[in-house]
C-alpha cells in the first residue's frame, strides 16, 4: 500500500490516537498519521497491552515520558508500509515489537544491554505508542510472528521478554525454590517460565483471591497469600508487584546465598529500607532486572511454547478508545492483563 492512497484512506492523512497529557487527562485526539523513515515500518495495532508503566504515565508520571504521550508499547498489528531502507518485512506482515528505540552505538548497546542506553526513546513513552490507529517503529524492533498465536498473545510477548531477563538475571533457578511476590502479568509469566525451566518448586504470592485463582488456572500449583507464607525461605525471590511493602517483604523471604531479583517498577522516588547485616550475614544478592535487554527474539519463540498458559491471563478488553475506563479497570485489579482492541 502506498504511503498517499493511505493517507487518503485516514482521512486524509490523520488519525485518531489516545493522549495523555502532563496533567493526566486522557483524551482521544486526530493527529498526523506518522510517516515512516527509511529505516522504519508502518504498523496498523490490532491489540494493545495495558501494563503498570502506562498507569504511572496517566496517574504519576513516569521518567522520560514526552508528553503529550500516546500510550501502549505492548502490540501486536500488520504492517501497512516500509521505508525504503528496510529488507526482511513487507506490507500485510504479522508482527510484534520491542519498544525500546536505542542508538545502536554505545556500550551498552554494543554489550547486549540496550535496556540501559543513555539514549533509550521507548515506544510508549518517549516515542508515540500503539493507542492509535498507526504506529512506527525502526525495523531492526519489529518481528515477525505466526498469525496463529493469535494478537493478544502476540501483544503479551513483550512482556514475556522483560521476563526472561529477568529469570536470566537470577543467574538460574532449575532445581531451586522460587518465590514470586505479585501474580499480575509480570509475576505469573515468571512463574510459568521458572517451571518450564526447571524449577524445583514456584510459589506465587498474592493478596488478591482473584489472581491467586487465575494463576491456579494458569498451572501454578502453589498460589497464596503473603501472609500465609510463614517462615519460609526461597533460593530464588521476584519481586513483581512493585510495591514498597513488597519488596520490604521480599528480602526477608531470601535463603541464605539466594537471590532476590527486583521486577516491579516502584515510583522513581521510593525509598526501601534494607538491613545490611542481613545481607552481609546471609550472603544475600540483590539485583536489579529493568525492561527486557536483548530478549525479544527469545520471547517470540517461547510464546508459542507457553501459549496455553498465558491465555488464561488475558481478562478484559476494551476498545482502545476507552482507554480511561480500562485503566481503571486495571487499577482496580479485576484480572490480570487488560487489553485493548480496534474493532
Amino acid at each position: 500500500m502506498s504511503l498517499n492512497a493511505l493517507f487518503d484512506g485516514a482521512a486524509k492523512g490523520h488519525m485518531n490516537a489516545v493522549c495523555i497529557t502532563q496533567d493526566h487527562r486522557v483524551f482521544v485526539a486526530e493527529v498526523p498519521v506518522p510517516v515512516p523513515v527509511e529505516d522504519e515500518v508502518l504498523i496498523r495495532p490490532a491489540i494493545c497491552g495495558l501494563c503498570g508503566t502506562d498507569l504511572h504515565i496517566l496517574h504519576h508520571g513516569f521518567p522520560g515520558s514526552v508528553y503529550p504521550v500516546t500510550p501502549c508499547h505492548e502490540f501486536s498489528g500488520h504492517v501497512v508500509a516500509v521505508g525504503g531502507a528496510v529488507r526482511g518485512l513487507r506490507e500485510g506482515d504479522f508482527v510484534a515489537v520491542d519498544p525500546n528505540v536505542t542508538c545502536g552505538t554505545c556500550r551498552w548497546c554494543r554489550a547486549g544491554r540496550p535496556n540501559l542506553c543513555p539514549h533509550l526513546a521507548p515506544i510508549g513513552v518517549a516515542r508515540p505508542g500503539a493507542a492509535a490507529e498507526f504506529v512506527t517503529a525502526p525495523a531492526r524492533n519489529t518481528f515477525k510472528v505466526r498469525e496463529s498465536l493469535g494478537a493478544d498473545l502476540a501483544a503479551m510477548i513483550e512482556p514475556l521478554a522483560c521476563v526472561l531477563h529477568a529469570v536470566e538475571s537470577s543467574q538460574g533457578v532449575k532445581d531451586r525454590d522460587v518465590l514470586v511476590i505479585g501474580g499480575g502479568t509480570m509475576g505469573l509469566l515468571i512463574g510459568i517460565v521458572c517451571e518450564s525451566f526447571g524449577a524445583a518448586r514456584v510459589t506465587i504470592a498474592d493478596p488478591s483471591p482473584i489472581k491467586r485463582e487465575i494463576a491456579g488456572r494458569a498451572g501454578i500449583a502453589r498460589a497464596v497469600d503473603p501472609a500465609d507464607l510463614g517462615e519460609a525461605y526461597f533460593d530464588v525471590v521476584f519481586e513483581a508487584a512493585g510495591v514498597r511493602r513488597a519488596l520490604e517483604h521480599a528480602l526477608k523471604r531470601v535463603e541464605k546465598t539466594g537471590v532476590l531479583v527486583q521486577v516491579g517498577v516502584h515510583d522513581a522516588e521510593a525509598v526501601v529500607g534494607i538491613n545490611p547485616f542481613q545481607v552481609y550475614e546471609r550472603e544475600i544478592r540483590l539485583i536489579g532486572s529493568n525492561s527486557l535487554a536483548d530478549k525479544f527474539p527469545a520471547a517470540v519463540d517461547v510464546m508459542s511454547d507457553i501459549s496455553a498458559r498465558a491465555a488464561v491471563m488475558i481478562g478484559e478488553t476494551f476498545p482502545v478508545w476507552q482507554f480511561a475506563q480500562a485503566a481503571e479497570a486495571m487499577a482496580a485489579g479485576r484480572g490480570i492483563k487488560t487489553q485493548l482492541n480496534f474493532l
